[in-house]
């Protein structure tokens, strides 16, 4: 299969979008549909895991040297846990017509080491494989057992070990509550005792994320729901009992988007209340304006295509940079910030993508 080189560069005097591609000596080699979203999750010591959802690939990568120190491939990864304190990282996959959970190492010395293999039983397997079924793992702590969410088109379902039956479900009634045509299970996430869930409802050609909040400790009690506005794009993250919340506009629904009011290109949520804690608010200036979000490292960037600009801001919504925006030949994958550097991803028109790190002065 062809590969794509995708190299690290260090640029000194370029601003941030006038990437370029150049090779060097020291590279990774990737398949061909490579996506520059690709979710990223920064180790320490300047490594990374990146995970492909779509080809259902992983690899840890060296930031400074551009070296990969693992990869392997499965036939579907469900989900990925990075466990930072303990150099651990935990899959759930299909592999091999089995749903297995893999514990592999992170730490720098053995990266990619098979820690633990377990088979879960084939009853789950057969009630997820091949359906569109969502899972997520949560690892145990001091008031909740280790657990598997199944996030299925009409129920959520809490598995714990032996994993043969759900011990707690619940009906989230998505599609009912808001009078969606359809409304289509897209991502769990669980955390402690909260577990949320993301849908995509779909209503006369246009389309809206939902996110269905559920305490498991009060698993009778009606679960709490968070939308965006219609015809963006979102993505979510789980940090100390807050729904983080991420924003894009790329999506070039055919009724766009509505120009009257703010939208949230950031948020943060509180999982007991559901209310927002912090809001970051824009206001297009017509229905065709783009912006694209990354949340990572703690950092939100944005990048601006209305104001031709990019931001990087704390995860408390400071702004740490802006800087003007001056190529439409790349598109950029943020990794994270630190130190005086800007760590990005960059696919440019050949497909061809480097890795940067660019000094902001």
């Amino acid at each position: 299969m062809k590969k794509w080189i995708l190299t690290i560069v260090l640029l000194l005097l370029l601003p941030v979008q006038a990437f370029a591609a150049n090779s060097t000596d020291d590279h990774l080699s990737f398949p061909e549909d490579f996506h520059i979203d690709t979710q990223i999750v920064n180790l320490p010591h300047d490594q990374a895991v990146l995970v492909d959802m779509a080809e259902h690939n992983i690899e840890m990568v060296d930031l400074n040297t551009s070296k990969s120190l693992w990869k392997q491939s499965y036939d579907h990864i469900f989900s990925y846990d990075v466990l930072i304190g303990s150099n651990k990282m935990v899959l759930l996959v299909d592999h091999k017509n089995s749903l297995q959970k893999i514990t592999l190492s992170t730490a720098k010395a053995t990266m990619g080491k098979v820690l633990s293999t377990t088979t879960l039983p084939q009853t789950l397997y057969q009630s997820v494989a091949g359906n569109g079924s969502q899972l997520d793992w949560s690892a145990p702590t001091a008031t909740t057992k280790e657990q598997i969410v199944v996030q299925s088109t009409k129920q959520l379902s809490v598995y714990q070990a032996p994993w043969k039956k759900a011990v707690l479900s619940t009906t989230p009634l998505i599609q009912q509550t808001f009078n969606y045509e359809n409304a289509t299970p897209y991502q769990v996430n669980t955390q402690s005792h909260y577990v949320v869930a993301q849908y995509n409802g779909g209503s006369l050609m246009q389309s809206q994320n939902v996110f269905y909040i559920w305490d498991t400790a009060q698993p009778t009690a009606k679960g709490k729901t968070i939308t965006t506005p219609w015809n963006i794009d979102a993505d979510f993250q789980l940090q100390n009992n807050e729904l983080i919340l991420y924003t894009t506009n790329i999506k070039g629904n055919p009724l766009g988007t509505n120009t009257d009011k703010p939208f949230p290109v950031y948020a943060r949520y509180n999982l007991a209340t559901g209310q927002p804690t912090y809001e970051m608010m824009r206001t297009l200036a017509d229905r065709d304006a783009e912006w694209t979000t990354d949340y990572n490292n703690n950092q939100v960037f944005l990048v601006d295509d209305s104001e031709q600009k990019n931001y990087l801001y704390d995860r408390n919504g400071k702004e740490i940079f802006q800087m003007s925006k001056t190529s439409d030949n790349t598109v950029s994958k943020f990794i994270k910030y630190e130190n005086g550097l800007l760590y990005m991803i960059v696919e440019n028109l050949d497909h061809q993508f480097s890795i940067v790190k660019q000094p902001l002065l």
